[in-house]
C-alpha cells in the first residue's frame, strides 16, 4: 500500500468525476516523491557503509602486516630491540622530565596569578600619564597661593 494511503479508510464520500483522477494522480505523484526520498536516504548510506568497509579492510591489512613483521622479527637485543636495564633508564628519564614539567607547570600558574599582564601594565601606564601626578600642588603651594592672592 502506498505509503499516503497507510492507515487511510475510504470515507464513502462520493466526489464529482472531474476531481477525483486529479486528486488520486497528485497522491500517486507525492507517494512516488516520498519513495524516491526514502530511496536516495538508502543509497547514502549504502555508499557510506561501502566507504567505510573500505576503510577498515585497508586499516586491516596495515595491522596485519605490522603483527606479521613484528612475529616474524627475532626478539632480543640483536635485532635492535632494547633490553630491561636500558627499559628502566628510559622510564627514570621520563619520569624526572615530568616532575620538572609539573614543576615548571606550577611556577607558570604562580606567575599568570600574581603578576600583572601586559595589557594590565599598558592601562595603568596611560592612567598615570593622563593623571600626571608631578603637577598636582603640595599643601605648601596652596599656602603660598592663598597667601599671595589675599596680599593683592
Amino acid at each position: 500500500m502506498p505509503p499516503r494511503q497507510h492507515g487511510m479508510q475510504d470515507s464513502g464520500e462520493q466526489r464529482p468525476q472531474g476531481q477525483q483522477p486529479q486528486n488520486v494522480f497528485t497522491r500517486i505523484n507525492t507517494d512516488i516523491k516520498a519513495l524516491n526520498t526514502s530511496l536516495m536516504l538508502v543509497t547514502q548510506k549504502i555508499n557510506s557503509m561501502v566507504r567505510y568497509e573500505k576503510i577498515l579492510g585497508r586499516n586491516l591489512v596495515v595491522l596485519n602486516r605490522k603483527l606479521k613483521d613484528l612475529q616474524d622479527r627475532p626478539q632480543g637485543a640483536a635485532s635492535g630491540g632494547i633490553d630491561s636495564a636500558e627499559f628502566a633508564d628510559l622510564r627514570g628519564a621520563i619520569e624526572s622530565n615530568t616532575r620538572a614539567f609539573s614543576k615548571l607547570q606550577s611556577e607558570l600558574d604562580y606567575i599568570r596569578q600574581n603578576y600583572a599582564k601586559a595589557e594590565d601594565v599598558k592601562e595603568m601606564k596611560y592612567v598615570v600619564e593622563s593623571i600626571n601626578p608631578l603637577e598636582f600642588v603640595t599643601m605648601k603651594d596652596v599656602q603660598q597661593m592663598v597667601s599671595e592672592a589675599k596680599k593683592k
